[in-house]
């Protein structure tokens, strides 16, 4: 079943794809029904709601009821799935193509967190200041928790899942660079051994400590778009397999696969919640595609060169927005 949220009537709805891509009105299609109950306002609360909630919204859609509100997707303003999750988590670099550069290869997943206050819809515009500096787009798996996670195995992380989305982790690299400190840390300081493992040392005297701070350049607003759809994780086989396809303007300029990640989804929901309690409907995203079809990432900055941005995975649909570049 596919889901979203959408804005139409000057109302803000939770529909389902019904019969040739029109958007139905799950609300209408509830009472219609009449499904136990009164329908979920938002699709966190479907989420919330757990199982049940999914059964109601399936039997709303399968009745099709004649006369019920639908739209085609040119008329609505499509807003993110999930329009207030209490946190949304990304994983750095988790891509076989970068992390092969790693000095230390990554032997468990790396997290940052992204802002809600950064989402927005499918067709929104991307705002950015030319004077970010390099801005570029990262096409992304992502999905919904249907539950409260915590200590999730790796054979229990896909039941915790409550659907599947595409997101655009916009990310500045050109902001990361004014959010970074480096410390020089004198002879003597306790724990300044510990930069041994994780880089390599210019000399034995070497106990610098270079600091990076992502909150500015992975959540800034408008850097999360979502969307367009919410696909239960029913009808996604195998997260882990997908096609990815991103374009620049006109140009594809990435093609890759979750294939290529170096974490699946299992090892990343069951990693993250060893520290982490996932609620419902919050948001994990897995990684980017990377591999260049014509343009490698950071080629496709977004402060210099104009096109919107599209991305597309298999079975979950296609997200484009466009770009408007302000002077800062």
């Amino acid at each position: 079943m596919r889901l979203a949220t959408v804005q139409a009537g000057g109302r803000e709805l939770v529909v389902f794809e019904g019969p040739h891509g029109r958007l139905v009105d799950l609300a209408e299609a509830w009472h219609a029904a009449e499904v136990e109950g009164e329908a979920p306002a938002t699709l966190l609360e479907l989420v919330e709601r757990g199982p049940d909630g999914l059964a109601g919204a399936r039997a709303a859609a399968r009745a099709s009821a004649p006369g019920v509100s639908s739209w085609a997707p040119q008329d609505v303003r499509w807003l993110p799935p999930i329009r207030r999750p209490s946190k949304i988590v990304g994983v750095a670099i988790n891509n076989s193509l970068i992390a092969a550069a790693a000095y230390r290869y990554f032997d468990e997943p790396a997290f940052f967190l992204k802002a809600p206050s950064s989402m927005i819809g499918h067709g929104e515009a991307i705002e950015v200041e030319v004077g970010y500096g390099l801005t570029h787009p990262e096409p992304e798996l992502a999905c919904v928790i249907a539950k409260r996670s915590k200590g999730l195995s790796e054979d229990e992380a896909l039941d915790a899942v409550f659907g599947y989305s595409i997101i655009n982790d916009i990310t500045s690299p050109g902001l990361k660079d004014r959010d970074s400190l480096h410390l020089k840390i004198p002879a003597g300081i306790p724990g300044a051994e510990s930069v041994s493992g994780w880089r390599e040392l210019r000399d034995e005297e070497d106990r610098d400590i270079y600091l990076t701070y992502h909150a500015r350049s992975k959540g800034a607003d408008t850097f999360g778009p979502m969307g367009p759809w919410l696909t239960t994780s029913d009808e996604v086989d195998d997260p882990n397999h997908l096609d990815v396809r991103a374009w620049f303007g006109d140009d594809l300029a990435t093609v890759d696969s979750t294939g290529a990640l170096s974490f699946t989804v299992q090892r990343v929901l069951s990693h993250l919640t060893r520290t982490m309690t996932l609620e419902p409907g919050d948001i994990v995203h897995f990684g980017t595609a990377a591999r260049p079809a014509k343009y490698t990432l950071r080629e496709m900055d977004i402060t210099r060169l104009d096109g919107d941005l599209t991305v597309e995975i298999e079975g979950l649909g296609t997200l484009r927005n466009p770009v408007i570049r302000k002077e800062s």
